[in-house]
């Protein structure tokens, strides 16, 4: 009896806070445009813009055509950049973005001294953000690598700059030289129905690659309490010691720019909205302001934020210091009545094995997939990045 109280007890403390969230769903901004703009001077910019749908749309709810959706960059002195359109990123996303487009905007070249805004035309209206400064962007100082026994550490020094405003961006993109698992050294003939190997020389014409990785991702960064003017050491990245991003070469290339106060909040509010998981105590979406508006019907309702810096980067490389040796990818060991199947599958033998290590079941040779002697199926590239140096 005890027990049972004791646990009623514990169910209704657990639930004695929890009140029911309710949206109002009748005010839901349906067919409403919302922009996710980054507008980065000297470097690429890019902009994409969705429609809002309700759970329940209502009867008469309108979507806008994203086909027609034309976008630019324009400086004060009427210059032009305009956004070429991703083919792929057309058409309908989910229930809540049936529309989705992307645009890039080449501005890697744009003066930094101007001041900019940006203009989006659909079929049936014409917006704008506010027109915006460009501040100087922060100092990268230093990146370095550390490393425990489990991981790498990426840390980045930067200083605010000649526009310090106690607030900056990073984010960063990586390239890495690595290679396949295993270098293929069997000749596989087929004849009827017989498959005959013989070992010949290594193939090592698959076996290195370069592979590149950007996360998409921003960090905004306060050091308005540091005492110095910027971060030193500031923990960026981390990867596995085990990843092939230590096989033999590692680059990243950090990127930081200056924003305001306002764009910082704006950022962490979204963030916060965005990132605070699926739990209880997630705080319920906040409206967030915007610097857009619809200059065709000034009562029509615009929803997003564009942001507007310059951009500044700086490479970092790493040799294969911090490696640590993982275990292949595990291969299959077919009897020879599936040679057959397994090679026209593009499997290969990949290693054979001793006459004492063969057990009942087993063929003599380990069959690995594409992935296991490709590089490039397990993702990487054979072209060689422009930027990258060897000897660097």
């Amino acid at each position: 009896m005890k027990k049972s109280l004791s646990l009623l007890a514990l169910f209704l403390c657990a639930t004695a806070c929890i009140y029911p969230y309710t949206p109002e769903l009748e005010e839901a901004p349906e067919g409403v445009l919302a922009v996710d703009a980054n507008i980065s001077i000297g470097d690429v910019s890019s902009v994409r813009v969705s429609t809002l749908r309700s759970v329940w749309p209502s009867d008469n709810a309108f979507y806008p055509d994203l086909s027609g959706v034309q976008v630019w960059v324009e400086d004060e002195t009427g210059v032009t950049y305009p956004g070429v359109p991703d083919p792929a990123y057309f058409g309908y996303y989910d229930f809540i973005f049936p529309g989705n487009a992307l645009y890039t905007i080449a501005t890697e070249n744009a003066p930094a001294d101007r001041r900019y805004r940006l203009c989006i035309k659909t079929p049936d209206a014409q917006y704008a953000s506010d027109w915006s400064d460009i501040a100087a962007p922060p100092v990268i100082k230093k990146i370095d690598f550390t490393a425990d026994d489990v991981a790498v550490s990426v840390n980045v020094s930067v200083d605010g700059g000649a526009s310090a405003t106690g607030y900056f961006l990073l984010s960063y993109e990586e390239t890495w030289e690595f290679h396949a698992d295993y270098v293929p050294r069997f000749a596989v003939t087929v004849r009827g129905s017989r498959v005959n190997i013989e070992e010949t020389y290594p193939d090592y014409s698959r076996y290195w690659c370069w592979k590149s990785s950007n996360n998409n991702q921003i960090y905004p960064v306060d050091y308005t309490a540091m005492s110095e003017s910027g971060v030193t050491s500031w923990p960026l990245t981390r990867f596995s010691r085990r990843d092939d991003r230590n096989h033999k070469r590692y680059c990243v290339t950090v990127k930081a720019r200056t924003v305001s106060k306002e764009t910082y909040r704006f950022l962490k509010n979204l963030e916060t909205n965005t990132g605070a998981g699926d739990n209880l105590f997630s705080p319920t979406p906040g409206e967030l302001p915007s610097n857009l508006r619809c200059e065709s019907d000034p009562e029509r309702t615009v929803l997003g934020y564009v942001l507007f810096s310059q951009t500044v980067q700086k490479r970092a490389w790493l040799d294969s210091r911090y490696q640590q040796l993982a275990r292949p990818h595990s291969l299959l060991y077919p009897e020879e009545d599936q040679f057959i199947e397994f090679y026209e599958t593009g499997f290969l033998p990949l290693e054979e094995l001793l006459p004492e290590q063969i057990q009942e079941g087993m063929g003599p040779y380990g069959w690995g997939a594409k992935y296991c002697y490709d590089c490039t199926a397990a993702g990487g590239t054979q072209k060689k990045p422009d930027f990258w140096d060897d000897a660097e």
